[in-house]
């Protein structure tokens, strides 16, 4: 138990306390706005607020999580041990920074609220963000913040028990694209067939014809090569499935596809499948709702995780449809072109609804890469992208967290030149994460 004073509880106040000693420290917190109670306990205890009052740890309080407006924040960064700090305090705090308001801006993703450039898919850029300004982007700011007032509990009140989180390593596929030959339709063939002869790919003629024939799998039905491993090294798995109409950005098997109907059937047998929502339903909530019911349709069960298709993540319409819909977790929270922590954690946490001021009911879960990172952006060979995904597993045990890395279908058929030699560095991310 941890004493929280506070001359007013806010939401944001409330969320920001729960999220740094409760969610990551495994801490029950009570609040309190009585001085008096609060200069009497005897527990382990912090003052937010701007008087130091001369007991427990102080943290000066900023006026973020005080505010009910989102507007651009004016804020000076330093460093605090060699970590990057915002949200700066007097000399008198037990913290140069305010970690509470540190965290909140980061776990609720403010700056992305705010008019930014954006990408050619309008998305939130990473090199946007304030981690990718300051060089933390590589850092989960938030769980290290934590650790630092976790120091300061102990110091105060020894016998102060922690009940953090257990690492673990959750497996995730998406399935973009179930097929590469098979099930496409006579036009779309016959139109791949020109496009090849046109470009005299003949290797990849005679693979189409190979597979159409049946004369050989079709290379993106990849899924037994994972449950191999599966067995191998007894993880679980967690697959988000295209399963939309035909687009210019949703190229897969239609969701009408016998072919694909069976094939993520079959990996429900094994593994858990969410929805990897369309490009288009991201500002289509009639959309994604006759995605998500085709989807359990087909699986005669409840699908309540998901994983946006290009990680197409817009605040807060994109979590709020998730919410609409009754999804209970969301695994989209990083960044396609760039590896990192893009809320600043590692650890699993609330999505705080900025505009409506409240804490929702949906789970974000946080990846530090996906395999499109290194191959597709910063065109990486595996040798060369394997010291960075063995430092993520590092940081991220040394956290409690959650190792969560992004791979697809397709890239486990090793067909394209630049998907070579990735399957073997996978097996040996497996090995390192458990």
């Amino acid at each position: 138990m941890i004493l929280f004073y506070v001359e007013k509880v806010t939401p944001r106040v409330r969320y920001a306390a729960r999220l740094i000693l409760k969610d990551i420290l495994g801490l029950r917190v009570r609040f309190t706005t009585d001085k008096e109670e609060y200069l009497k306990s005897k527990i382990a205890k912090i003052n937010y607020s701007k008087d130091p009052l001369q007991s427990g740890i102080y943290i000066q309080a900023s006026k973020l999580l005080f505010e009910t407006d989102i507007f651009e924040q004016d804020f000076k960064t330093s460093t605090y041990r060699n970590v990057p700090v915002f949200f700066l305090s007097g000399s008198n705090a037990h913290l140069p920074f305010d970690p509470f308001a540190a965290g909140f801006y980061l776990a609720s993703r403010y700056e992305e609220y705010i008019p930014f450039i954006a990408d050619s898919h309008n998305r939130f850029s990473a090199k946007e963000s304030l981690q990718y300004k300051i060089k933390a982007l590589h850092l989960p700011l938030v769980n290290i913040y934590a650790e630092f007032l976790a120091e300061h509990i102990t110091q105060t009140s020894p016998k102060t028990e922690f009940n953090r989180r257990t690492y673990q390593f959750i497996n995730t596929v998406d399935v973009d694209n179930a097929s590469a030959y098979l099930g496409k339709g006579v036009f779309r063939v016959l139109g791949s067939y020109a496009q090849d002869l046109l470009s005299f790919n003949f290797s990849e003629v005679l693979s189409r014809t190979q597979t159409l024939l049946k004369l050989k799998k079709d290379p993106f039905e990849t899924f037994d090569y994972v449950l191999e491993l599966q067995e191998k090294y007894k993880f679980k798995s967690v697959y988000f499935a295209l399963f939309s109409r035909l687009g210019q950005y949703d190229r897969s098997l239609t969701r009408y596809s016998s072919r694909l109907q069976r094939y993520l059937k079959g990996i429900a047998d094994f593994c858990e499948v969410g929805i990897h929502p369309s490009y288009r339903s991201n500002s289509h909530l009639k959309i994604l709702e006759e995605e998500l019911l085709s989807l359990e349709r087909v699986l005669k069960k409840d699908v309540t995780k998901s994983r946006q298709h290009f990680l197409k993540l817009s605040f807060p319409i994109t979590y709020r449809n998730l919410l609409e819909l009754e999804i209970t977790d969301d695994y989209s929270m990083g960044y396609a072109s760039e590896s990192g922590f893009r809320a600043g954690l590692c650890t699993p946490f609330r999505f705080y609804d900025l505009e409506q001021e409240i804490e929702t009911p949906l789970t974000v879960h946080s990846f530090p890469f996906m395999d499109g990172t290194y191959i597709y952006y910063q065109k990486k060979s595996p040798q060369e992208a394997w010291p960075e995904i063995k430092s993520y597993i590092k940081t991220i045990k040394r956290y409690h967290g959650e190792f969560i890395p992004v791979w697809h279908n397709r890239i486990f058929s090793e067909k394209a030149e630049e998907w070579k030699g990735w399957n073997s560095l996978y097996e040996q991310m497996i090995e390192e994460a458990l």
